[in-house]
């Protein structure tokens, strides 16, 4: 009888142990979801390009609004004289400074139009589209460009600045890119 009762209570041990897990678990953040960078580039001009429109509150009025708790950046390096299309050479995630990284992109200008004119020399340039995570599981993803004339747009999909910012992507992304 004290056999049955010792296992008795050791399960019920587990059960309320068990419960206990899974309650707390159900009432923690839902985790942040990253998917794998695109194959390859879909725009057809340097950096003006993103897989899809944000809707992160916000996005209207600033690149990269709120707090992201994390970054991917995809790099796409080709040529400016055949732009669009370049395969996806490699990623990198960021976890420190994020918040620091959006929160000076938030500062850069919007472009309220199209025009524009940029010199025409031919070299290499590198597309990448930079994926922020938040809590919660939504994202945000953001186009732009080193780009050897200095003339890439900046995009979430919803506004743009033409603030050049490729440089420093490049310097967050070293060039030994690799998956």
């Amino acid at each position: 009888m004290k056999r049955h009762l010792g296992a008795g209570l050791a399960l019920t041990a587990v059960v309320l142990c068990s419960l206990a897990v899974l309650t707390s678990a159900s009432v923690s953040e839902t985790p942040t979801v990253r998917s794998a960078c695109p194959p390859q580039y879909g725009g057809g001009g340097a950096g003006g390009w993103v897989p899809a429109a944000s809707g992160i509150d916000g996005a209207g009025d600033t690149l990269v609004p709120g707090e992201p708790v994390a970054a991917t950046i995809c790099a796409y390096p080709g040529s400016n004289m055949k732009m669009g299309r370049e395969r996806f050479a490699g990623s990198r995630l960021l976890a420190d400074g994020v918040q620091r990284m959006a929160r000076d992109l938030s500062y850069l200008p919007i472009a309220r139009d199209d025009g524009w004119s940029c010199t025409m020399m031919g070299g290499p340039m590198i597309n990448y589209l930079i994926r922020f995570d938040y809590p919660g599981g939504k994202s945000l993803w953001l186009g732009s460009a080193e780009e050897v004339n200095s003339c890439a747009t900046t995009t979430n999909g919803t506004i743009k600045s033409r603030s050049y910012v490729g440089k420093t992507i490049t310097a967050a992304y070293p060039p030994e890119i690799g998956g």
